[in-house]
């Protein structure tokens, strides 16, 4: 089996002039390229440095700001038969606590860093950027070794170290390769997602190095300030691909103006993957008209479904057809059941007008299995809503350092004997062949004997009240002596007062009282370092203070 290390030393034999990673910085206005050669020329130095401190197995934490320094720190430490530890600088507003959480379960033994980012770290650091080049000889590294620990970005609960090994990184990035139809030494991949995070560490540095191709990426505050940038990352020749979570999408469609469009040419881009969180019909639609005119195919947006225990991805739509957005019976899915809504109930405007809730296709499984399991372990069959279950190979080996942890979400059998199974946590169901998400098995509602999915109460509002910004909106339960009660709360800034309109909507469409709509400032709902809701400790907070 091939390790990542085998494929970039390979590369800098057979492409060493060839570019691999740019790193786009906007501050300085600047664009500077790595070449196959030099990645692997400064990921030997790096293994160098390593060594003097660290032995093989030894976590090293990799806490270098966005940059082509972050990719040589963690190429390095693979080289050296480390456990990379990708983390962000101290500096990181709002992200100590993780940072020091991921630290303490991990122990690193030293930190891998920049010049210009030594202080406050707190362990023995190498400036990856300041060393002199090194003759390193390779060591065999087993494919199940682990290359590093993605800790999570903690939406339920405490961030935990997932263990990916070697061979879990380069199946799933051959899954994804094969999902996007990725055509070697035509494409290449531009991202500004940060490389701490699953989903850009694999889109910016898995995917190009599998065939030697090439990644251009930038860092997240640049897009949130111009997200036009991101669709100037191409070197303007290759077929693009890129990835990111839904608030991305609505965010392009609010900021770019129709003026910074006209200058926009998205022909060349053949998939924006659009996952990390649920994927919103309005998105897919409001993205979609904005940008047509420049070009861009309805067919290239698609919707996906991953998360990091099984390193990133799991499923996603077909990359030549436009997704698919299916109209469900809004009174079935509170039963557990897929059946599509009478079309006489949806009407010109809309599933939001008859009770009926539109959900978006993420596609088959890719190259590993999936399976929907009630709360007993039971399969169940299709249209039926339960938590999803994967095996594959790429399914990452547990938690660091919490076996219990492990072997009750990686070890999963089923009543009808199968297994290990990974459990996700996550609630959809198979429908046509192909998995629909409906929701989180924590954040599930369940109210008077009837099940809710938060994103779909949430969706309700945000269409009630358009004013109401996604990813603003929280809905959860809190326990009473009866029943749950729902509680909604709201980043509101305007000075009209929606709580009437959002109790109205909420009865209309879903039959609930809302228990209380609280309206607060901005920041008060909890996001993770992705910016996905964090509707779980969004509801602790609002436990111990209310």
């Amino acid at each position: 089996m091939t390790t990542i290390v085998d494929l970039a030393t390979r590369w800098a034999k057979e492409k060493p002039d060839q570019p691999a990673y740019t790193y786009v910085d906007h501050r300085a206005d600047s664009r500077t390229t790595l070449t196959w050669g030099q990645v692997d020329a400064r990921a030997r130095a790096t293994a160098a440095a390593i060594r003097e401190q660290a032995e093989p197995g030894d976590r090293v934490a990799i806490l270098a700001p966005q940059g082509l320094d972050y990719l040589v720190a963690l190429l390095g430490s693979c080289y050296a038969r480390t456990i990379a530890v990708p983390l962000f600088p101290p500096d990181l507003p709002g992200h100590r606590a993780r940072l020091d959480s991921a630290l303490a379960d991990s122990s690193p033994v030293c930190a891998l860093t920049t010049a210009a980012a030594l202080d406050g770290l707190g362990l023995p650091v190498i400036a990856v950027d300041q060393l002199d080049p090194a003759d390193w000889q390779l060591e065999p590294i087993d494919p199940d070794d682990l290359a590093y620990l993605q800790y999570t970005s903690g939406s339920t609960g405490s961030p935990a170290g997932v263990m990916v090994s070697h061979h879990n990184l380069v199946a799933n990035v051959s899954q994804l390769i094969d999902a996007f139809a990725f055509r070697p030494g035509r494409s290449m991949t531009v991202s500004w997602l940060p490389l701490f995070h699953d989903m850009g560490l694999i889109l910016g540095f898995g995917v190009p190095i599998l065939h030697g191709d090439q990644s251009a990426f930038t860092d997240p505050v640049a897009f949130l300030m111009r997200p036009a940038r991101w669709f100037s990352l191409d070197d303007g020749s290759l077929d693009v691909y890129t990835a990111g979570p839904d608030f991305a999408y609505d965010y392009c469609v609010q900021r770019i103006p129709d003026a910074a469009r006209a200058d926009l040419d998205l022909s060349r881009f053949k998939a924006f993957l659009n996952g990390a969180e649920p994927v919103r019909p309005a998105t897919i639609t409001a993205f979609a008209n904005a940008f047509s005119p420049c070009g861009l195919a309805p067919a290239t947006h698609v919707p996906a479904y991953g998360l990091a225990e099984a390193v990133v991805f799991v499923t996603s739509a077909l990359i030549d057809i436009p997704p698919t957005i299916t109209p469900f019976d809004r009174h079935a899915l509170t039963t557990g059941v897929l059946r599509p809504a009478d079309a006489r109930t949806t009407g010109a405007q809309g599933p939001a007008d008859g009770p009926a809730t539109e959900l978006v296709s993420c596609g088959p499984p890719r190259g590993q299995t999936l399976v929907i399991a009630d709360p007993a372990g039971a399969p169940l069959p299709p249209g039926r809503i339960g938590e999803i279950c994967i095996a594959g190979p790429n399914v990452t080996r547990g938690y660091w350092s919490d076996p219990a942890r492990t072997a009750e979400t990686f070890g999963a059998t089923l009543t009808d004997g199968t297994g290990p199974w990974l459990r996700t946590g996550d609630l959809g169901a198979l429908y046509d062949g192909e998995l629909y998400l409906t929701g989180r098995l924590k954040d599930l509602i369940i109210i008077d004997g009837r099940n809710h999915h938060p994103q779909d109460i949430e969706a309700t509002i945000h269409q009630t009240h358009p004013t109401l910004r996604p990813g603003r909106v929280a809905a959860f339960s809190i326990p009473s002596t009866s029943t749950e009660r729902l509680i909604v709360v709201v980043e509101h800034t305007t000075p009209d007062d929606p709580t009437d309109t959002i109790r109205a909507a909420v009865k209309r469409h879903h039959d609930l009282r809302v228990h209380e709509v609280l309206l607060t400032r901005p920041g008060t709902i909890h996001r993770t370092t992705s910016g996905k809701l964090a509707r779980h400790p969004t509801r602790t907070w609002y436990l111990e203070t209310h």
